[in-house]
């Protein structure tokens, strides 16, 4: 409390002291604005616009055309105008063909597989069709950013292509060797509930969604999550019956899922 109170004493000491000082006289000087001192200058400067005002009116500018500007106003009009339209195209360029700078080989077809990291995240992609960023990653050890690099530049180059399936990208040799729908069977496969509800459905055609959770072992919400992405990709088809959804494979997508389930039981066996 006395800490306190020495606190509000100090600064109060010092208005004192301050005050007398402020309400001294000025010494007999007289303070008034300074224009009144100077009349042309206050004419010049606090006379209201009017026609009658000249220095307020003229000299009125006078308007140029782009010839009567001087040369170096006119080339850094150009570059400026100029430099959006060269990074667009160096940046278009160098997507696909890095020019030849400070050492670096420009890639081609010819030297793309040159590179071992490129050739390696290549074959990966090729002997596991729908491997996604963290499958390649796990099986070539390479950081994020080397592996979009090289897979940017095998696509740019038409080497591999890739595909969507619940939000994640899978990757498969651009061939022709898988069609859209086994490419959307094959990363639909690669998830395990939806792997498991295949199944199911493929066993017992017309199968309803309780009876699918109850078999599969897990929640019913669960099971429209994953089902409305078999049905948007078209892997399944439903069919009301009263209030009860029934769920098929059409007849094609039932030939590709027996027949990529069977190529990948051989790959797995020794």
């Amino acid at each position: 409390m006395k800490e306190k109170t020495q606190c509000l004493i100090i600064p109060l000491l010092i208005v004192l002291i301050i005050a007398p000082v402020a309400a001294m006289e000025t010494g007999g000087y007289v303070v008034g604005p300074a224009y009144g001192i100077y009349p042309e200058y206050s004419e010049l400067y606090f006379t209201q616009h009017s026609l009658d005002t000249v220095l307020l009116n003229d000299p009125s500018p006078d308007p140029i055309s782009i010839a009567d500007l001087p040369a170096w106003i006119l080339v850094v009009l150009g570059i400026t105008a100029a430099t959006p339209g060269i990074i667009y195209a160096v940046k278009y360029i160098s997507a696909a063909h890095p020019p030849l700078i400070a050492g670096f080989r420009r890639i081609s077809q010819k030297n793309l597989f040159q590179n071992s990291s490129r050739e390696k995240i290549f074959r990966c992609v090729k002997e596991n069709p729908g491997a996604g960023l963290a499958e390649i990653e796990r099986s070539t050890g390479f950081t994020y950013r080397n592996m979009i690099y090289h897979l940017n530049l095998l696509k740019n180059f038409g080497k591999i292509t890739s595909s969507e399936c619940k939000n994640t990208t899978g990757f498969f040799e651009n061939s022709g060797k898988f069609s859209h729908e086994e490419r959307a069977m094959i990363l639909h496969l690669k998830h395990q509930s939806d792997r498991k509800i295949l199944e199911v459905i493929a066993q017992n055609p017309g199968i309803s969604r309780n009876e699918i959770s109850t078999r599969v072992g897990i929640s019913g919400p669960s099971v429209s999550w994953h089902i409305h992405f078999l049905l948007h990709d078209r892997i399944i088809e439903q069919r009301k019956e009263g209030t009860i959804s029934r769920h098929y494979f059409p007849d094609r997508m039932l030939n590709v899922y027996e027949s990529i389930v069977k190529n990948m039981l051989n790959l797995s066996r020794p």
